[in-house]
């Protein structure tokens, strides 16, 4: 008798020394703990479910009835959290809302124990590891039209949604956005999605638009697109040469406005005259009988800003104006010459002035 309590007395202090506190006055017979966790890596509120029993020792019997607590290791000593009372058969099972203290993958070691009381002695489990894992922000930015590509005058929206991986949308806790290296409000339109609208677009550059997302229980999320804007530089108008030699006329178009990957295509109209066939190094030709105008159309390359392209065209007549367009890729028109001698130099305002 006096060696049983010799043995509940430092199987106590064992459990004492451990950290948690048990019944010290605990007598009569040995138990074996057992616990279980529902998974190993769980995510921010989800339920984690510990499962276990409470045996007798020399018999493997469950012992009913009895209070047992789940502990949490600490930084300094473990902490409650959790309690479960054995059924008949001596198990347990207790449920817990996972939640995190910071937002970062948290592991959590647990351990269950029986503190003894005046039919049984204490017992404890070993430790057991779970995580609670942080979820992906699925990020998605996308363009109207999910182009990439825009002309001067052209404004792009950008569209933002935000979702949980699994299919839902969900509304940040912090979110910033920024378009060309500056902080920008976007439009929140509804759960989880936002909008931003450029102003209108009016130089031949890049811009580059840019979310950055946190949520708590979510890892932080960031992504950026980039558009590009094809057109000039600046607004300084086309120069465009003419010159009347027999039926040639020799038209030299200098590029000082329109970009070097945007205007592929020239047209015009002679006033008095009527165009019979035409010439372009690289350039495509052809003759539109209705409208009496003719076009030129790269094959190869581009027109470079700040250099000039000499096309050579035969006439029918004596034509005293020409009637010149400028078109983008996209078929918009950029400048027209509106009157043009026969002979000499005219430089012509853009339309967009």
């Amino acid at each position: 008798m006096r060696y049983g309590s010799y043995f509940a007395i430092a199987s106590s202090l064992i459990l004492l020394f451990a950290g948690t506190l048990v019944n010290v006055n605990a007598v009569g017979k040995p138990t074996d703990i057992t616990l279980e966790v529902s998974a190993s890596r769980v995510n921010v509120n989800d339920t984690v479910t510990f499962t276990g029993s409470l045996v007798d020792s020399a018999t493997g019997q469950g012992v009913e009835g009895k209070t047992i607590t789940i502990y949490r290791e600490g930084p300094i000593i473990p902490v409650s959290f959790v309690t479960a009372i054995t059924g008949a058969d001596g198990t347990f099972s207790a449920e817990w809302n996972a939640m995190l203290e910071r937002n970062m993958n948290t592991p959590v070691t647990v351990f269950a124990q029986f503190d003894g009381d005046s039919n049984a002695l204490p017992s404890r489990t070993g430790k057991t590891t779970f995580t609670i894992a942080l979820k992906p922000i699925e990020l998605f930015i996308t363009t109207d039209g999910n182009k990439n590509k825009y002309s001067f005058g052209e404004r792009a929206l950008f569209s933002v949604a935000l979702s949980d991986g699994s299919a839902n949308f969900v509304d940040p806790d912090f979110l910033r956005a920024t378009y060309d290296g500056k902080f920008v409000e976007m439009k929140n339109v509804a759960v989880g999605r936002y909008t931003f609208e450029t102003s209108p677009l009016i130089k031949f550059e890049q811009h580059q638009f840019g979310v950055f997302a946190e949520k708590w229980g979510f890892h932080s999320s960031q992504k950026s697109l980039t558009i590009t804007v094809f057109g000039g530089g600046d607004y300084k108008p086309i120069k465009v040469t003419t010159l009347k030699r027999g039926e040639d006329v020799r038209v030299m178009v200098r590029n000082n406005e329109l970009s070097a990957a945007n205007v592929y295509t020239f047209t015009g109209t002679f006033v008095g005259g009527v165009v019979k066939q035409g010439v372009g190094k690289n350039w495509q030709f052809s003759i539109d009988p209705l409208t009496k105008s003719f076009t030129f159309k790269t094959t190869e390359g581009y027109l470079p800003p700040g250099k000039s392209v000499v096309l050579r065209v035969k006439v029918d007549g004596a034509p005293t104006e020409l009637l010149w367009k400028a078109f983008d890729l996209y078929g918009k028109e950029h400048s027209t010459v509106r009157q043009m001698a026969g002979s000499g130099t005219t430089e012509v305002k853009s339309i967009r002035s």
